[in-house]
């Protein structure tokens, strides 16, 4: 008898951890299905970047033609959904270009979006390059003069992923999200904040 009356409960057990299995189950699946029916019907928009400031805290010209660089950029990223929220990886990259050149490279921190929100993000910049073509001396030089205006460009990608509401429902879907913002800056000299003339920027992100 005792043999039997373990049996039963040992099957009674079995059948209890099936059933909350189950459970667990129904419970993501109806989960994913609400956020992906929510984030179908909302018609997402991608975030909308913007440079608020960029400061120069290193431009030099090395004896050696070598371009040192160091700049603080502040983002301001707004997130125009407001159901609809982000969650932004670490493998990311940003680059600074002039003239197709890449001069400073760094990286947006990961974070967590909320819908309907702007957060503002400070990112350090930083690179060397040679001067093969004596294409910098004209950001040393120019930058300088407070009448030139010189032309950068900012290219951001971004992985991230989409929750729905508070929750925080992250979709499995990674979409990487490609920014290009154009610059026309002048008054680029260490330790100061350059003017900033003109600026463009356009997200691309496909859901």
């Amino acid at each position: 008898m005792g043999v039997v009356s373990e049996g039963k409960g040992y099957s009674g057990f079995v059948r209890c951890m099936c059933w909350c299995c189950c459970l667990l189950l129904l419970v993501i699946i109806i989960s994913g299905g609400f956020a992906y029916y929510i984030y179908s019907a909302e018609d997402p928009k991608p975030p909308v970047y913007d440079i608020q400031s960029f400061t120069v805290n290193t431009l030099d010209l090395e004896d050696d033609s070598t371009l040192k660089t160091e700049f603080v950029v502040i983002f301001k990223i707004e997130n125009p959904n407001e159901k609809i929220g982000f969650v932004y990886g670490k493998k990311n990259n940003i680059s600074l270009l002039f003239d197709d050149e890449i001069i400073s490279c760094g990286q947006l921190p990961a974070y967590k979006q909320g819908p309907a929100n702007t957060t503002v993000l400070e990112v350090t910049l930083a690179g060397t390059s040679p001067d093969e073509s004596s294409t910098y001396q004209d950001i040393v030089q120019n930058g300088k003069e407070k009448g030139v205006g010189m032309e950068f460009v900012v290219k951001m990608s971004v992985p991230m992923k989409f929750y729905v509401g508070n929750v925080g429902d992250v979709a499995r879907k990674e979409v990487i999200a490609s920014i290009s913002c154009g610059l026309v800056m002048k008054n680029l000299v260490s330790g100061k904040t350059a003017t900033i003339l003109e600026k463009e920027c356009e997200e691309l992100v496909k859901f």
